[in-house]
């Protein structure tokens, strides 16, 4: 077989895998490096130490710090792009011919050079960003925060529109494949589910005596999620909230203190937070925005006991028969009361295995895309 080799372009460093952007660009990598496949990974530097780790699954390893300079919000692109504008990448991406990959629009500031024309070229969609950050927007209570997620989403959403001499676009969501589908009908849409840490579902049987929310509490979806439980739902159930998560915000942490059937353990290590997941009697998982595919979801179904979600948090995922869905307060606290008197049994974890392993398999996954670039043979019968 000859030798495959494939460029992949991060927008951040992908390690440690304490984020959901950078735990589907890992276990990617270290899937398709499984698959045989030669890694050249770039990566942009910002917030996050160079990783020695990404060398036992990566041939090469390129760093290049992102300039966050102000003066790059008067370009025409969007911020998160313009910050990526770096030549070197560019000069390194010269050296060959081999296929690239572009995580996320963040790393396409090159993606129509004509030094690339020839180039087979592939995007991986992490969300549909105009709309992420329309989003954001909605839910920031600080002026100048909301003008710049108001600006960055028509900016992302007029950069969107010039994708074009692109070979496929792998769409994290079946909800985004089908968006994608009606917005480039000339490009290849292909669904690739998010790469997660999973091999095989670990659930313990029995039951728990917490309920356990986990996310990136900076992010304001998550804060929301939070406020909400505590606010809504929390007030009508005894059992404790554990809220688990990185860098909480003063605020948010003044809340929890505040109510008295909830603790926080903010930036716990991946051992302790797989242990909360696995020790909870449920995980609660909210989200007020369907962007993308939600990595907690399928960590919370791999190692998780209940699994109690609101539409947002799963709509087209294909995995609701194996949750529990609410969609007001009143109907959490009913499904949480029902749920404490039961304990997660052994046919339960049967029907998890069955759906999981074989449906949301990283080497799957992988193979999928090795076909796609390599045009290798698929599993999937078409």
């Amino acid at each position: 077989m000859e030798n495959r080799i494939l460029h992949i372009i991060s927008f951040n460093i992908p390690f440690p895998t304490n984020y959901g952007g950078v735990i589907d660009v890992f276990y990617k990598i270290k899937g398709l490096h499984n698959q045989g496949i030669n890694i050249i990974l770039h990566a942009f530097e910002y917030g996050r130490d160079e990783a020695p780790e990404l060398e036992e699954f990566c041939s090469k390893v390129y760093y290049y710090h992102r300039s966050l300079s102000p003066i790059k919000q008067f370009s025409t692109l969007p911020f998160i792009v313009k910050t990526r504008d770096i030549n070197t990448l560019l000069q390194n991406l010269k050296e060959d011919n081999y296929p690239i990959l572009f995580e996320g629009l963040h790393t396409c500031y090159f993606l129509n050079h004509p030094n690339l024309a020839k180039r087979k070229k592939y995007i991986r969609m992490h969300n549909i960003e105009w709309q992420y950050y329309a989003h954001l927007a909605k839910m920031e209570s600080n002026y100048i925060k909301k003008a710049y997620f108001k600006l960055e989403s028509k900016k992302l959403r007029f950069f969107e529109k010039k994708i074009k001499d692109v070979d496929g676009i792998l769409a994290i969501s079946k909800m985004d494949n089908e968006y994608l589908k009606k917005q480039f009908l000339k490009i290849p849409i292909h669904y690739i589910s998010a790469f997660h840490p999973n091999e095989k579902v670990e659930i313990k049987e029995g039951r728990g005596d917490y309920i356990l929310f986990h996310g990136d509490l900076s992010v304001k979806d998550n804060e929301q999620a939070v406020i909400f439980l505590l606010r809504k739902i929390m007030q009508g159930v005894d059992y404790q909230l554990v809220v688990s998560g990185l860098n909480p915000s003063g605020k948010l942490k003044s809340l929890i203190t505040k109510t008295n059937n909830a603790i926080l353990k903010a930036n716990v290590s991946n051992i302790e937070m797989e242990s909360l997941m696995k020790n909870a009697h449920v995980n609660i998982l909210l989200s007020f925005q369907s962007a993308g595919m939600k990595l907690k979801l399928l960590n919370a179904l791999f190692k998780g006991r209940f699994c109690v979600v609101n539409d947002f948090m799963i709509k087209n995922t294909g995995l609701e028969n194996l949750c529990w869905i609410g969609e007001t307060a009143q109907d959490f606290q009913n499904i949480l009361n029902e749920i404490f008197q039961k304990e997660f049994s052994e046919n339960e974890i049967l029907k998890r295995r069955e759906r999981l392993e074989i449906d949301f398999s990283n080497q799957k996954l992988a193979i999928e895309i090795e076909r796609i670039i390599f045009k290798t043979h698929s599993l999937k019968s078409s």
